[in-house]
């Protein structure tokens, strides 16, 4: 150690400032580290199932795999959809085909009034699953598709392989925000041969949520091991995605179901949380809501 004491002072104080500067630096560290972070799409609705306006960090708890996550941020979701519409065009549908036409014109519509980027694709499923319309903003190529809409004599439906297909298609795609919605007739067979499970993985890999609406069947076709299934979609795979399903008695009823959907998905949050590192990704993923009067609609996979 140096005499001196001016010497002395000088290594003292060149000390501390590099000690300040360890700490400074390990600070910076903290605070610039990479966030593994994540982001869902949720819908919000109060008592009276309409949108809720505003949705803050603090209304919202986190849990994977039921460890809980910091909620980073929660804003209106902005980003363009990409929107595969799955119709039933089976010979069950045939009185309600007219009915089909106004509520998919009017649900493109309502979309691409406050969202104009949103992409829709068509698909039928009267037969086996067919891609009518590719993804687009154009009204003009869903609307005449649609004008053309019939029901397909002698046929049944294959609602779960279309869905697999849709999504399978999203996930090619790369969607940013992947919607399936669909039109369905419990009243028709089912001839699709897949289990549910199967049709949730399917959605969950493309990170889609699946929207449904669904006449309700009473006929002795929905006994069947294939349209048990189709039931367990409509009511089990939507709200494990983070979609809904809606009731129906008669095609009088498809357009306001449509049209709630339709503005469900444009009052919906992006909320992003955060995740640690690991090498075990989580399975499964839990949202609630704080306040008990309003309804949530969230995903729960996680990222794959």
């Amino acid at each position: 150690m140096p005499t001196n004491p001016f010497l002395r002072r000088f290594w003292a104080g060149l000390a501390l400032c590099g000690a300040s500067a360890i700490a400074i630096g390990a600070v910076q560290q903290r605070e610039q580290r990479p966030t593994n972070q994540q982001r869902v799409f949720v819908s919000v609705v109060d008592k009276k199932d309409a949108p809720v306006p505003t949705l803050a960090v603090a209304d919202l708890t986190i849990k994977e795999d039921g460890v809980s996550r910091e909620v980073l941020k929660v804003e209106p979701a902005t980003d363009p959809m990409q929107i595969a519409i799955l119709v039933d065009t089976s010979q069950v549908t045939g009185p309600a085909i007219s009915d089909l036409r106004v509520s998919l014109k009017a649900f493109g519509a309502a979309i691409w009034a406050k969202s104009p980027d949103t992409q829709i694709a068509l698909y039928f499923f009267g037969e086996r699953p067919s891609l009518e319309t590719d993804y687009s903003s154009s009204a003009v190529a869903l609307d005449r598709r649609v004008d053309r809409l019939f029901a397909a004599t002698g046929s049944g439906a294959y609602f779960i392989d279309t869905i697999m297909e849709a999504a399978g298609g999203l996930r090619k795609r790369g969607a940013t925000r992947p919607v399936i919605v669909a039109y369905v007739d419990e009243n028709g067979p089912e001839f699709s041969n897949r289990r549910h499970e199967v049709v949730f993985d399917a959605v969950a890999e493309a990170r889609a949520s699946l929207w449904v609406v669904a006449r309700q069947g009473f006929s002795s076709a929905t006994s069947s091991p294939e349209n048990r299934e189709r039931a367990m979609v409509i009511g089990d795979v939507t709200t494990r995605s983070g979609g809904r399903r809606e009731m129906v008695f008669d095609g009088s009823a498809i357009k306001g179901r449509l049209a709630g959907m339709a503005t469900q998905l444009l009052s919906q949050f992006a909320v992003t949380y955060g995740r640690p590192d690991s090498l075990v990704p989580p399975k499964k993923l839990e949202i609630r809501l704080v306040n008990p009067d309003h309804s949530l609609a969230a995903p729960r996979w996680t990222t794959r």
